[in-house]
């Protein structure tokens, strides 16, 4: 299991498979996906990101810890909050994107247990986000092209301090 390349078909189409319509073992597949996620130091990944149209995703979640999040639905949201955010497909790019602060969600466990609750802060963003990923957007399509070039140029930047560092080690 890998992150696909950013132009990989299943990050830009619905995810629209029923992962209890698989044939799979889900608490393996989500013990993978959390494993993946957990060793690119994420805080989410959603399968669209392994290559798959599958309706799930993995989070970290402040209480919970690490969950797997099967047939999400937002039910509610409050007002909008800008903050930092970064994506596994994209590593080491960093942008502001604006999403509601706090989240009223609806989705299953792997074993098609219903789960309801309120998120905000990081969880509410990452739930967003991840969402985002199964409705076939990036969080690059919520910036500006002048700030995704700005994020990019920075990274660009970052890129090549550590490259020189590397090499003066």
């Amino acid at each position: 299991m890998k992150i696909v390349e950013p132009k990989h078909i299943a990050l830009h189409q619905k995810a629209d498979i029923d992962p209890f319509s698989l044939d799979v073992d889900l608490d393996v597949r989500e013990k993978d996906m959390i494993a993946l996620m957990i060793e690119q130091y994420g805080l989410g990944l959603a399968s669209p990101q392994i290559g798959e149209s599958v309706n799930m995703f993995v989070m970290k979640h402040s209480l919970l810890g690490t969950i797997g999040v099967y047939n999400p639905k937002i039910i509610e949201t409050t007002e909008n909050i800008s903050m930092e955010e970064g994506c596994l497909t994209f590593p080491f790019l960093y942008m502001h994107v604006s999403r509601p602060e706090k989240v009223k969600v609806k989705y299953f466990t792997s074993n098609n247990t219903p789960v309801e609750m309120w998120l905000d802060g990081m969880d509410a963003r990452c739930f967003l986000h991840e969402m985002e990923h199964l409705h076939g957007k990036l969080f690059i399509d919520n910036v500006s092209e002048m700030k995704l070039r700005r994020a990019i140029d920075k990274r660009d930047k970052l890129f090549k301090k550590l490259q020189r560092q590397s090499k003066n080690a």
